[in-house]
């Protein structure tokens, strides 16, 4: 193993008081307190090593600052970081490890508050701020570089075949942009805004001619790193950036301009790719308005992992977000119940399932709906990544039932859901009422499409497709006719002559599902479990002295025929 030289200073002791620790880069956080023990071992004799708490800082060293006393409370103006014990040296360092001596104070050593060495408590950390001290875990150097370099991604736009590029490659264009194949990348400051106009990062517009060319292309978000295990289900470094997420991020942020809105609920349908628009809103936010503070958050493996992004600074993940006072940060809060911070702005991307976020929307914030994909960024995305993965006809056959969400067609191609059986535990009432009610289960979500009106406040309910609506009027039709009610009928005959009409009355029965025959009970609403019997779906036998055998007919190539019923 190499050695690296590191010096340290006791909290609390002028700066000219620190003193070198030559360490191997493959020891632990726990070896250097050994040695620092070892190193101050008068200072440190009634302590224990384990009661020492080390600090990864940046102090210069110099004549002008040799006097300076460092106490708890200027830790953060160092980018002071709290180190746990297991990290090693080269984790910690990893940055710095082509210099074999770091001629700056890079450790503070914090004895505990008993401990009566030289001034190092005589200030109190102040509490407001202590969470951001100690409050972190190192990520692995992956990630690091992943959101450092978050907002040096490439804005591509996918050119036609046969397009003229002339405009393109000459000026004022190609100031801007430069054009590689069939592939524009914009220059890292420029950005689209919502009218797939140029504009600076600052958000300004690009000036003179360039305001009037409309670059309605193709768009993709191409990453600098792989960001498989950094953000849970996003697998390849390029995501499609929609032209919903512009007219979405314009609305946000000229309601929190004009509205004073402090946070904002994404309510988006299971499978849209809600996680690519975070992430997507994460490299927003950090090229837009640099240099911003970050957290971002999100269900990772079935835990909730915040990650805070501090450029050029640090990336660490949050241990405990209670002990946190973001007030100068954007938080973006992907699939998880947000904490109740106060913050620049907050972000909650969600599901339907309002049970997670009804209290995070009693604050000043306003709600949005996400729309589904449409059929052309489903064919864009299927002839970029998949067309050699995915055949073209089962394609077409997964959008006929599911709808355009990306998640049936990309992910679950060989694998998807049973229809039958996500119906089944569906509200279909909040479908047919289609008032303003938001969504409060698992499954409705899937087959109950969220179209948003213009601006992105407002939405109605469709279902996913004709085949899913048919199964919705079933569903609601056993409902109703195993409950009590009174209901006018009418007979049908051979000869097609209409008949008068007739009340019936049903009384409330239970239903249950049956195999064959012989379970089928007496009082009870039976509804066959399979498609062996074709054409009953439900039997009441000695229903008001009468047995009743239900059939219920959807039209799939025409509108069902009503004359003379």
């Amino acid at each position: 193993m190499s050695e690296i030289m590191i010096f340290c200073l006791v909290l609390g002791d002028a700066i000219e008081k620190f003193f070198p620790v030559d360490i191997d880069k493959g020891m632990t956080v726990g070896h250097l307190k050994k040695l620092i023990k070892k190193e101050k071992k008068n200072a440190f004799a009634n302590i224990d090593t384990n009661e020492l708490r080390l600090w990864k800082v940046d102090i210069p060293i110099d004549m002008e600052n040799k006097n300076t006393k460092i106490f708890a409370e200027n830790i953060n103006d160092y980018k002071g970081v709290e180190l746990l014990p297991n990290a090693t040296m080269e984790t910690v360092f990893h940055k710095e490890l082509e210099n074999t001596k770091f001629f700056s104070i890079r450790i503070i050593v914090q004895p505990p508050v008993t401990a009566g060495t030289s001034g190092s408590l005589s200030t109190p950390m102040k509490r407001r701020d202590e969470s951001q001290f100690y409050n972190r875990e190192s990520v692995t150097f992956h990630e690091e570089e992943f959101w450092n370099e978050l907002s040096d991604a490439y804005i591509v736009l996918k050119l036609p075949d046969n397009i003229d590029k002339t405009m393109f490659v000459s000026k004022p264009l190609s100031e801007y942009i430069s054009v590689k194949g069939n592939e524009i990348v914009l220059s890292n400051y420029v950005m689209l805004n919502a009218q797939n106009e140029l504009i600076f990062n600052n958000g300004e517009p690009v000036m003179g001619e360039l305001t009037k060319i409309k670059m309605n292309f193709v768009k993709f978000l191409c990453l600098r790193k792989l960001p498989l295990g950094i953000v849970y289900e996003i697998l390849t470094h390029d995501i499609l950036i929609k032209e919903s997420y512009l007219q979405m991020i314009k609305k946000i942020e000229y309601d929190c301009t004009h509205h004073e809105k402090r946070g904002c609920i994404i309510i988006g349908s299971p499978g849209i790719g809600k996680t690519h628009f975070s992430l997507y809103l994460a490299f927003y936010l950090a090229r837009r308005y640099s240099p911003a503070d970050i957290i971002y958050e999100q269900l990772f493996q079935g835990y909730s992992r915040a990650i805070h992004v501090k450029p050029n600074i640090s990336v660490m993940k949050i241990i405990d977000l209670t002990r946190e006072f973001p007030q100068d940060s954007f938080y973006i809060a992907d699939s998880v119940i947000p904490a109740p911070w106060k913050t620049i702005f907050t972000f909650l991307v969600m599901t339907p399932k309002s049970s997670w976020w009804h209290e995070f929307v009693k604050g000043r914030v306003r709600k949005y709906y996400a729309p589904i994909w449409t059929e052309e960024e489903i064919w864009t995305v299927w002839n970029v990544k998949y067309k050699n993965k995915i055949p073209e006809s089962r394609v077409k056959e997964l959008i006929t039932r599911w709808g355009c969400i990306p998640r049936r067609v990309f992910d679950e191609y060989y694998d998807e859901p049973k229809v039958d059986d996500v119906v089944s535990q569906c509200d279909a009432y909040v479908y047919l009422k289609n008032d303003s009610e938001d969504l409060d289960d698992n499954y409705s979500g899937k087959v109950i499409h969220i179209i948003p009106n213009s601006d992105f406040t407002d939405k109605i309910y469709v279902s996913a497709s004709i085949e899913i609506s048919g199964k919705f009027f079933e569903m609601v039709a056993h409902d109703i006719l195993r409950k009590v009610g009174d209901f006018t009928v009418r007979h049908l005959t051979r000869d097609s002559i209409k008949q008068p009409e007739e009340e019936l009355h049903l009384q409330n029965l239970p239903h249950q599902q049956f195999h064959n025959i012989e379970e089928i009970v007496q009082g009870y609403y039976n509804i066959p479990e399979n498609t062996n019997f074709e054409s009953v779906d439900a039997i009441a036998p000695n229903r008001n002295g009468i047995h009743h055998l239900y059939q219920m007919t959807t039209a799939e190539t025409h509108d069902i025929k009503v004359k003379n019923l």
